[in-house]
C-alpha cells in the first residue's frame, strides 16, 4: 500500500495502543471555496479496528475528526461524475468525506462495515450479514489479510497474532 504523510502522522501521533490502521483513502471534508466550519480540509479518512477518523496534518496545525466504530448508526454513499461522497452518521453527528477514487471509497466501506461487525457475503450479491467479531479464526483470518493486503507490517501482524493465539 503507498504511503501517505497524513496516515504517517497519524500513526506516530494518534494511533492508541492496541489500535491498528485497516484503511485509508485520500480526500477532503467540507465545502469547496467553503469558510469557517464549510471549509475544506484535505487530508485521509482512516478506519481503524476502533474508529474512522479524519486528519490533517498541516504547516500551521492539523484536523482530527473522530467517530467510534460502535457510534455509527447508518453510512450514506452518493456518486456523480466521479466524485464520491460517504456520509458517516451516529446518533447525533454526521461526517461527510469526498474522494475521486472508486478503489478507496469501496476499501473505507469494506473497513466500516467489517469493524461494526458487519461483513459482505460475495455468494450473495449486496445482502449484508453479521459476523462474529469475538471469533478468534475469523479475527486470524483478517489479519492475514490486511498482511497480504500490505496493510499490517510482518512485525505488527505478529503482534497482533499473538494476542488473539492467547484467546484460543
Amino acid at each position: 500500500m503507498k504511503s501517505n504523510k497524513h496516515v504517517e502522522k497519524f500513526t506516530s501521533s494518534h494511533l492508541q495502543a492496541n489500535e491498528s490502521v485497516v484503511s485509508w483513502a485520500e480526500g477532503y471534508i467540507g465545502n469547496v471555496m467553503g469558510s469557517g466550519k464549510d471549509r475544506q480540509y484535505n487530508g485521509v479518512l482512516i478506519v481503524t479496528d476502533v474508529r474512522v477518523a479524519f486528519y490533517r496534518k498541516g504547516f500551521l496545525g492539523e484536523v482530527l475528526e473522530n467517530i467510534p466504530l460502535k457510534a455509527i448508526t447508518a453510512i450514506e454513499r452518493k456518486s456523480m461524475l466521479g466524485h464520491r461522497s460517504v456520509r458517516i452518521h451516529t446518533s447525533h453527528d454526521a461526517l461527510e468525506f469526498k474522494t475521486f477514487s472508486k478503489e478507496g471509497e469501496t476499501a473505507l466501506i469494506n473497513a466500516i462495515e467489517a469493524g461494526r461487525g458487519l461483513q459482505k457475503s460475495s455468494s450473495e450479491g449486496e445482502k449484508v450479514v453479521a459476523v462474529e467479531k469475538n471469533d478468534p479464526f475469523e479475527q486470524l483470518k483478517k489479519l492475514s489479510e490486511l498482511k497480504e493486503a500490505g496493510i499490517l507490517s510482518e512485525e505488527e501482524f505478529m503482534v497482533k497474532k499473538q494476542e488473539i493465539m492467547q484467546k484460543i
